[in-house]
């Protein structure tokens, strides 16, 4: 027969086990934020044909280094085919948690108007994707 003490002490020990296992978290994005400016300190997801659009990821929880990718794709853009566009997709190394900026500059004759869509992801040391956000922006 077992003891009521031999009971809390059993139950003291997995509710001490579970608090453990809560307490660590797993890498990842925990925003991602588009605007005007380099550090993003007002959100927008307008822009006019010459605006230079911004975009902060911040990663949280990373044990270690990790990479972050950004890319900027045509989502509805009249004659533009959706996906990637060509040459605007950049990795970021970072040694841990903190924040990846990328800078998205409009071509000589301004962004064609329409939808777009930024696209972080987060990779992990070994390759692996651990997360990924996305944003959408209109161009007028």
């Amino acid at each position: 027969m077992r003891r009521p003490k031999s009971n809390l002490i059993i139950c003291g020990g997995m509710l001490l086990a579970i608090l453990i296992a809560c307490s660590y978290s797993t890498v990842n994005l925990s925003s991602l934020k588009i605007g005007k400016d380099k550090t993003v300190s007002s959100e927008s997801s307008s822009f006019a044909r010459n605006d230079t659009i911004y975009a902060v990821a911040a990663v949280a929880n990373a044990p270690g280094a990790v990479k972050v990718k950004g890319l900027l794709a045509f989502e509805d853009v009249e004659g533009e085919k959706a996906g990637p566009i060509p040459g605007l997709e950049k990795t970021i190394d970072l040694p841990g948690s903190g924040t990846a900026t990328y800078t998205f500059t409009p071509p000589t004759s301004g962004w064609p108007k329409g939808k777009y869509r930024i696209e972080v992801t987060l990779i992990d040391d070994s390759g692996a994707q651990k997360d990924q956000k996305t944003a959408t922006l209109t161009v007028s």
